[in-house]
């Protein structure tokens, strides 16, 4: 009997985790990263305390139930982030609960790029309450014992952005402990964790300077026995009022998500799974109910907004320099304009004077030889005239000293001769 009862036990366990691949199931995880990958932990900028309840398969007695319990945060200087989180995992009377710290690095190579890489550490107590099995012999010893055993064990991921692209790995169950299960009556019975393997990709397509966000995404888990689980789907969310999404979980479900962000401080979300395998009817639907409070502002969204202000000062500082500059380029420029207006003015001035010179010159030169004309006019016709006169002529000879022309005869002259035999002496 007491072998019988182990057997079942183990045999208990090891269903309810390979359905669960040993790690507990929820379908809010988009909003719990760190949950199943501590490089996620304090990647967002926010301190903030969820609380998780998840009810599968409402027809059936006994099935699984889970609780969570999670806190989440950074430093100032979001290089560094950090998690922690209790938990209860429950089907019937096998339970595993225990608690969880992890520790993220942030590694940004520029504002777009960055790596993370996280480290968790806990300790899990696996335990059959064996007081809820109903036997014919309920005075069997080991129906009143309550098995258990802790372990500790190491969780390790790490996560790559490229923008508004992610991809991450997590390896749960890093150690994969083995847990022993025994009483004084029996020889102990063990059962392996294995170590598991989740990727997560997921890309944000930003609407709305940020304000919405589309994310479509791909989770796939696995480990060196159960065939992978992939869960794919679409989940859109708006900051100020709410978020709503759905997701096909392959052979298994198809999960959808909706929750209000109340204030700016608090969201409400729900879950809902409707299962598609054969017995998915009879099993009844999941439920999932998740409260999240935010304290204070997000720390990336701050440190965000001081960066775009000190951006915009930087831009204004510069802009008053580009100012400056211009007005300096527009004044030499002016002074340029100004120096070569004069250069032409004055050429130009000068240019004038000498056109001013050349024509008082040629005045000048014009003055003296109208002067000089009018003196020989004078002298040649006063003498002609006196000699002519003298002997009762009237002949008027012009300007013949100067065009040596002989003087025309008068009609009616007396001595002729005389006359010009006097002019060509003197000539």
């Amino acid at each position: 009997m007491r072998k019988q009862f182990i057997v079942l036990a183990a045999f208990l366990v090891g269903i309810v985790n390979v359905n669960a691949q040993q790690l507990p199931l929820i379908s809010s995880y988009l909003n719990t990263s760190y949950l199943f990958n501590p490089a996620f932990s304090g990647i967002e900028g926010k301190t903030e305390i969820s609380v998780l309840n998840r009810r599968q398969w409402t027809n059936i007695q006994g099935a699984p139930e889970t609780q969570f319990m999670a806190f989440n945060g950074n430093r100032d200087d979001l290089k560094f982030g950090y998690s922690g989180y209790a938990f209860n995992d429950a089907t019937d009377i096998v339970s595993r609960s225990g608690f969880y710290g992890s520790y993220a690095w942030h590694v940004k190579f520029t504002d777009e790029n960055s790596l993370s890489l996280g480290l968790g550490a806990g300790y899990v107590n696996n335990s059959i309450n064996s007081s809820g099995i109903r036997v014919p012999d309920e005075l069997d010893p080991v129906l009143y014992s309550q098995l258990s055993s802790a372990k500790f064990d190491l969780n390790f991921g790490f996560n790559l952005q490229f923008g508004d692209f992610n991809i991450g790995a997590a390896v749960p169950n890093l150690l994969a402990p083995k847990v022993d299960f025994g009483d004084n009556f029996n020889s102990p019975y063990q059962y392996h964790y294995m170590r598991h393997y989740v990727v997560n990709t997921q890309y944000n397509v930003q609407m709305q300077k940020g304000l919405m966000t589309l994310s479509p995404f791909v989770t796939v888990r696995a480990n060196e026995v159960t065939i992978p689980q992939v869960d794919a789907g679409l989940m859109f969310n708006h900051k100020e009022y709410f978020y709503v999404g759905a997701a096909y979980r392959s052979s298994y479900a198809v999960t959808s998500n909706a929750g209000v962000h109340v204030t700016e401080n608090i969201s409400l979300g729900y879950a809902y799974d409707f299962s598609l395998n054969t017995y998915g009817f009879a099993l009844g639907n999941s439920h999932e109910f998740m409260l999240r409070y935010t304290f204070g502002e997000s720390k990336k969204d701050k440190r965000l907004e001081n960066e775009i202000k000190k951006l915009k000062d930087r831009q204004r500082r510069q802009s008053g320099d580009l100012e400056d500059l211009l007005n300096d380029r527009l004044d030499e420029f002016k002074d340029e304009i100004t120096e070569q207006q004069k250069s032409l003015f004055d050429a130009e001035k000068e240019a004038m004077k000498g056109e001013l010179s050349e024509a008082a010159a040629q005045a000048a030169a014009d003055a003296a030889a109208n002067s000089q004309g009018s003196g020989v006019n004078g002298g040649n016709n006063t003498g002609v005239n006196s000699a002519m006169n003298g002997d009762g002529l009237t002949t008027d000879i012009g300007n013949n000293a100067t065009g040596n022309t002989y003087p025309q005869t008068p009609q009616g002259s007396g001595n002729v001769n005389s006359s010009i035999k006097g002019y060509d002496s003197n000539q």
